[in-house]
């Protein structure tokens, strides 16, 4: 890239942002089932959610005690890379001008562009995490994968997804 393409560099923050409304989308339908599913959550909002991670005062909203109501692996599998994920979130958000589109220059499109491709990357990778857990709640109440309920059996998936992340303890 020797010059800036500058329709390029709008095109991926624009799926960077996407991208992360698709990530919380999908955790404040995660909220309502853990609502559903036990009242000890209740008042736990989708941003409660994501940033629990990064606030530990609270314990009943982080990930790690979420796993153990429902009895799964303590050791949560992505709070790291949740962490990270909301701050690349802040960023693009509130410091993205500052921190990325500061200047015209091909070495500020290129930094942009890796940020909004390993963003977007990052999102998928979440969302699925996410769609997985939902999944996993939903066959609580029935008796196998072909009875949950139609709005989420394509995300059988994501399900695997979410099942080998947590035998791997990382998303891949």
């Amino acid at each position: 890239m020797h010059q800036i393409d500058e329709k390029l560099v709008y095109s991926k923050i624009g799926m960077a942002l996407i991208s992360a409304q698709r990530v919380e989308f999908i955790t404040k339908q995660l909220v309502l089932h853990l609502v559903e599913f036990d009242k000890n959550v209740y008042g736990l909002t989708s941003e409660d959610f994501l940033d629990a991670s990064k606030r530990k005062s609270n314990p009943k909203m982080t990930l790690g005690n979420i796993f153990r109501l429902l009895e799964l692996n303590p050791k949560l599998v992505i709070e790291d890379e949740l962490d990270d994920y909301l701050k690349k979130r802040n960023m693009l958000v509130h410091g993205f001008l500052e921190n990325y589109l500061n200047k015209k220059s091909v070495e500020c499109a290129k930094r942009t562009i890796e940020f909004c491709n390993d963003f977007g990357r990052q999102s998928v990778r979440i969302e699925s995490f996410f769609k997985g857990f939902i999944f996993l709640l939903m066959l609580r109440h029935v008796k196998d994968r072909t009875n949950v309920d139609i709005s989420v059996r394509d995300w059988n998936k994501d399900f695997d997804y979410f099942m080998t992340s947590l035998q791997e303890k990382r998303l891949k």
